[in-house]
This record gives C-alpha cells, structure tokens and sequence, in this order.
C-alpha cells in the first residue's frame, strides 16, 4: 500500500488549474486558433507531486480506491487550504498569513 498524507481537512486543497478545451477533431490549419484554454477548480488531498505533476485525490475509500486527477504543474494557478492559513500560487508558496 502506498504510504500518502493523511486525508484530514487540514490537508484538504482547493487547486485551480488551466487546461485546454476543444473538439478532438481534423480541422484546416485556419480553425485551430479556435482552441481555448478553460479554468478548472477541483477540491481534494495531494497524493503526491513532482516537477511535471500533481496527483490530487478527490475521493479515497477505506478499501484504498482512489478517485484522482494528474494535473500538470505548469497548469496549477493556484492553491487553496480552505482550513490553513496558507496558499500557494503555482509552485511558489507564499508566506503565512499572520
């Protein structure tokens, strides 16, 4: 079993993220200006994270299944600890609110 941080509301995160947004489809070269990116907000614990990726948990059962998301790093805009007096933009953490 994999060893992860314990999922207590201390450790719960709010991860708003870009990601791209279109039909997967064969356009002309012309139309593909047309893809957007979108913003996500998805709330859940960090299973685990490195410099390409962050794997957020939004559901975990006591048999050990787990719902997730592999979110790219480059992508995370910013985190939320709803129940921390912390957040972290990006990679960057921002110092602790007094």
């Amino acid at each position: 079993m994999v060893n992860i941080a314990p999922c207590t509301k201390e450790n719960l995160v709010w991860i708003i993220w870009k990601d791209a947004c279109g039909d997967s489809a064969r356009l002309q070269v012309d139309s593909v200006e047309s893809c957007s990116l979108v913003t996500n907000t998805n709330v859940g614990w960090i299973l685990h994270e490195n410099e390409e990726r962050v794997v957020l948990a939004h559901g975990i059962s006591t048999g050990g299944e787990v719902d997730f998301f592999a979110i790219p790093s480059n992508c995370v805009v910013e985190r939320i600890y709803p129940f921390r007096k912390e957040v972290k933009n990006g990679r960057k953490k921002a110092k602790r609110r007094k």
